[in-house]
């Protein structure tokens, strides 16, 4: 089962794990599971400790191996490190057949996260009671307009707030349907298979970013706005141009909203 998010641009253990490719040669090579992966971390290992990792020299005595483990060795090399560009894109291209979906055994010391709570804490908001302009003579006011902001800010702070703490939950859920292939498959459909196919929860996780950022846009453009402004009066004889400038990274975010749950619902990808 492959966790959402493997960088796959280069041979890193949890992506060339993900391929399956080293459990492949223990079985083709008569070795127990799991015998390639610990020669290949003993050999890193080595190297990392050796004197000559220090200055770019990869360095590990042979005499420490028997010829299975270094052959094993280099075939990782050559076929894995080296040919890694076309290893990873074979595997995403395939990553949805069933036979190739290979799910983690079930282990019951895990643990999973708590149900999240049905409770919801909306934020602190309060009405506007600043007056209706009782003279008529405004046609906007900028406190308002800043009240208004900072409402907003209840809800879309810097880096804060409810959207943002709904998608740190959703990031955290650990979905396990079950050890079959289709089981699998539905998993890898809500919660993804690769970076470049993110699932139905990596969708609505974008989507919160996406609508966090407009409002967040949203109240930055307003306080822009009445900053622009010394009084409520010089404020009223802003122009569309001038509406259209200050508001014009939240209409691009906003209009950006729309883009999201445009993919085409596949699991392939790299």
């Amino acid at each position: 089962m492959e966790p959402m998010g493997i960088d796959w641009s280069y041979p890193n253990k949890s992506a060339i794990d993900a391929t399956g490719v080293l459990d492949q040669y223990d079985e083709e090579h008569g070795h127990p599971p799991g015998w390639t992966r610990s020669v290949i971390d003993k050999i890193e290992e080595d190297i990392r400790l050796s004197t000559g990792w220090a200055v770019g020299v990869e360095y590990f005595d042979p005499e420490d191996y028997s010829e299975e483990e270094l052959a094993a060795w280099s075939w990782y090399q050559e076929e894995v490190i080296d040919g890694w560009d076309d290893l990873a894109e074979e595997h995403n291209e395939t990553v949805d057949d069933t036979d190739n979906v290979v799910p983690d055994p079930y282990n019951p010391d895990h643990q999973y996260i708590d149900e999240p709570s049905p409770e919801f804490n909306p934020p602190s908001t309060n009405e506007w009671n600043g007056g209706d302009n009782p003279s008529q003579q405004l046609r906007v006011s900028t406190e308002a307009l800043d009240f208004f902001a900072n409402q907003i800010d209840q809800i879309a702070g810097d880096g804060t707030g409810i959207l943002f703490d709904a998608r740190s939950r959703l990031s955290s859920v650990d979905m396990r349907p079950g050890g079959f292939a289709k089981a699998e498959l539905m998993r890898q459909k809500i919660d993804g298979s690769s970076a470049d196919n993110p699932g139905l929860r990596g969708e609505t996780m974008d989507v919160m970013l996406d609508i966090h950022q407009a409002l967040f846009a949203v109240k930055s453009g307003l306080r822009a706005m009445v900053r622009g402004y010394d009084t409520s009066e010089e404020f009223n004889d802003m122009t569309a141009e001038d509406l259209g400038e200050a508001m014009d990274t939240a209409w691009s975010k906003i209009n950006a909203i729309g883009d999201n749950g445009q993919g085409d619902g596949t699991n392939s990808g790299g």
